[in-house]
């Protein structure tokens, strides 16, 4: 008996490659072959849905069961709906071998009764426990979850209280979750005890250019593959959208232009700039156009507040700290490509004249003097 869910299929339809990781899947490959779980972890758009993707689709096929959720934001507030799609479909071929209160309370919760966790909370865990047993006595079982973090609250309670006493057992998880540094622990103490963290990072200018020749953006010029690889940050999901505005616009950017940021890409980066006062937002848009920022080019542009402002910006995770230094560099490349692009032209013009008496280098004056002028 094989049971599948559909993950979201990304971007255009096509088949996904998984390009760049080839040790990562290795290492993934090699527990899930020994009986492991695996644990996938990384930011947005790294691309841990598509090595979850491959990796369930090569194992899937050799276990007895394939269970499957794909958590989405907005519905993380509906309880036990992850629940629901992993054991939905199987209910019927287990509910006869679980006991009478844990049948009746896990019937309840996934046919939306009034079933909690606060009422049923044991009665639930041991159901969610004895179902995953009852199926793995007629073989191998694959859990497949993805986007761990927009698991309900219910739902992650029942599986973690599971997954805990699952060794020993045919059940294996193979799951991804969106971290931004080492917060995936708290994933792995819900996870079974044989678990493999894997953390996808950033790809290289190579692979980038592989990945967007693989999604159809072929010909570009190798400094335009250049400029996508470093305003991306090695992330796949932002150098194909980056790939993607380029094709969709007429008109390529003129040498020392930014690339196109879409608005998906800028809405996604951008949302902690309402945290800061609006003269926050115009000392980052000076950093964002300056080749090399530091707080004395900041200064000089006529930013008094640079020292509290770049702090403030540090804290909401924009800026990254530099203790070595007085560069002022942002968290992540493309904060500083959205930030922008997302300026009106006019704005722009303004900082570039402002930086263009401001820096130091007579190559790089020029550079600003041109981008302030309509001409």
């Amino acid at each position: 008996m094989t049971v599948r869910r559909d993950f979201k299929e990304p971007g255009r339809g096509r088949p996904d490659l998984v390009i760049g990781r080839d040790e990562l899947v290795a290492a993934a490959r090699e527990q899930l072959a020994r009986g492991g779980s695996v644990l996938l972890h990384g930011p947005a758009g790294i691309g841990k849905s598509t090595v979850l993707r491959a990796l369930a689709s090569e194992y899937g096929t050799s276990a007895g069961t394939v269970l499957r959720c794909s958590a989405t934001e907005s519905e993380s507030h509906l309880p036990f709906l992850a629940l629901a799609d992993l054991l939905g479909l199987v209910l019927d071929d287990v509910s006869d071998k679980l006991p009478a209160a844990q049948r009746t309370a896990l019937e309840s919760a996934l046919g939306g009764g009034e079933s909690t966790l606060q009422r049923d909370g044991l009665a639930l865990r041991l159901a969610v426990l004895s179902a995953l047993r009852a199926l793995a006595a007629d073989g191998p079982v694959l859990v497949v979850a993805d986007d761990l973090q927009w698991l309900d609250s219910a739902s992650a309670e029942l599986l973690g209280f599971a997954a805990r006493r699952l060794g020993g057992t045919r059940v294996q998880l193979l799951s991804a979750v969106r971290t931004e540094g080492q917060e995936y622990d708290r994933h792995l103490r819900s996870s079974p005890p044989d678990t493999l963290a894997v953390r996808l990072g950033a790809l290289s200018r190579a692979q980038v250019s592989a990945l967007l020749d693989h999604r159809g953006y072929t010909g570009l010029p190798r400094s335009t593959v250049r400029d996508i690889h470093r305003t991306s940050g090695g992330n796949p999901l932002f150098a194909l959208e980056l790939g993607r505005a380029l094709a969709e616009n007429p008109t390529p950017p003129r040498p020392g232009e930014p690339l196109p940021v879409p608005t998906s890409l800028r809405t996604l980066v951008l949302n902690r700039l309402e945290a800061l006062s609006g003269e926050a937002r115009r000392t980052l848009l000076v950093a964002s156009a300056g080749a090399r920022p530091t707080l004395a080019l900041l200064h000089a542009a006529g930013r008094e507040n640079a020292e509290a402002e770049t702090a403030r910006a540090a804290e909401l995770g924009l800026l990254a700290t530099d203790p070595e230094g007085p560069a002022v560099r942002f968290a992540h490349p493309l904060i500083s490509a959205a930030l922008y692009a997302e300026a009106p032209a006019q704005e722009r013009r303004a900082v570039h004249a402002a930086l263009s008496t401001a820096a130091s280098d007579p190559i790089e004056r020029a550079r600003h003097l041109a981008l302030a002028t309509t001409g």
